[in-house]
């Protein structure tokens, strides 16, 4: 990681307020529609989502990472399309955004935060220019995950649990169930909630049920028989998203793995008096929203310099390491696992090798 990027990055955040109003004033002398909207609720709106661009763009510096920034103006463009907002006042946005900034940072700087601004701006162009693919699983278990998304949005969770259970008797494994069905559903849930067809309120009652309904299948996970291997799996202090880490402590408790489940925000201190307790041979560590980047690699840190710490791997997952597979190394990590099964592989090879995979 470059210090002139984490440098930059951290300045972004301590001029955020200030860049983000110059940036909004810029915007509507270019736009001069806007003035007939800008009511102070509008302003305030507008403001404030420049000012989540410009933590987002700090961020992907800040961990020297173009693809997060460019991935997060894409996720933009499709919130737009779906309220529905032109695009072109995001754009012009980001490239007030782009001006702004020479007021605040030297010649170098300057260079550096256009070029993930640029690279952002461009990959709109091949976004609109691309077919929408989607890579739909053939699994046997796909067309019984469309029936349990259904089940969750129409709020009957009873249905939905009584299906896991069906699949069960049907003798489907547990880590098919998880991953076929969980892990496929709240993808599918998560982009129904960015193309606005359900409310938040939707979204959190899907992931609460799936929460409790994977509960449901503990006797099956906890009746495996274990070996002397610990891992530890929690999010960074600050990331609520808990439900891929559960899901990966699951995966390594069926691999006969003695783990321990910390959950969502985690103070850093807790996690580390928890590894050394335990004598942990592997961290699962969980980073869902792009920001949290941050704590992981300082939590990584004090980790890795923790001589008590001597021998534990570290693995990481989430979105932002799907999105830029290189951020892992990028932050410290040993290892990095898109999913559940992926994590025991990486896992017990890391143990088994004693170095990175």
């Amino acid at each position: 990681m470059k210090f002139t990027d984490v440098a930059i990055g951290d300045a972004i955040k301590l001029k955020i307020k200030s860049i983000a109003l110059a940036a909004y004033d810029l915007q509507v002398q270019k736009m001069p529609e806007l003035k007939d909207r800008a009511t102070p609720i509008f302003v305030e709106k507008s403001v404030k989502d420049t000012e989540y661009t410009l933590l987002y763009l700090s961020d992907a510096i800040r961990v020297s990472s173009p693809k997060l920034f460019a991935d997060y103006v894409l996720w933009f463009v499709d919130v737009m399309k779906n309220i529905p907002i032109p695009v072109k006042y995001l754009v012009v946005n980001i490239e007030c955004i782009s001006e702004i900034v020479e007021k605040y940072f030297d010649v170098r700087e300057v260079e550096i935060i256009r070029s993930y601004i640029r690279n952002g701006l461009d990959s709109i162009d091949v976004h609109e220019n691309q077919e929408s693919e989607s890579s739909p699983s053939e699994h046997p278990l796909k067309k019984y995950r469309t029936e349990y998304v259904e089940f969750l949005l129409n709020a009957e969770r009873h249905k939905a649990n009584a299906l896991v259970q069906e699949l069960v008797k049907l003798n489907f494994s547990v880590q098919d169930i998880y991953l076929e069905i969980f892990h496929e559903s709240q993808y599918e849930i998560g982009r129904l909630w960015q193309a606005n067809k359900i409310t938040i309120a939707e979204e959190h009652y899907c992931t609460a049920s799936t929460q409790l309904i994977m509960g449901q299948l503990y006797p099956f996970i906890f009746a495996t028989p274990k070996n002397d291997l610990v891992f530890v799996g929690a999010c960074v202090g600050g990331e609520l998203h808990e439900l891929g880490v559960r899901m990966v402590s699951d995966f390594m408790e069926l691999a006969g793995w003695n783990t321990y489940y910390l959950g969502a925000n985690m103070p850093a201190k807790s996690i580390v008096e928890t590894l050394i307790k335990e004598n942990a041979n592997v961290l699962g560590l969980s980073v869902t929203m792009s920001f949290h980047i941050k704590e992981a690699a300082e939590l990584i840190k004090a980790i890795k310099s923790d001589p008590q710490c001597a021998g534990l791997k570290i693995v990481v997952g989430g979105y932002p390491f799907i999105v830029d597979d290189r951020l892992w190394r990028t932050i410290g990590a040993d290892g990095f696992a898109r999913n559940a099964r992926e994590a025991v592989e990486v896992s017990e090879g890391l143990v088994a090798s004693g170095g990175n995979r």
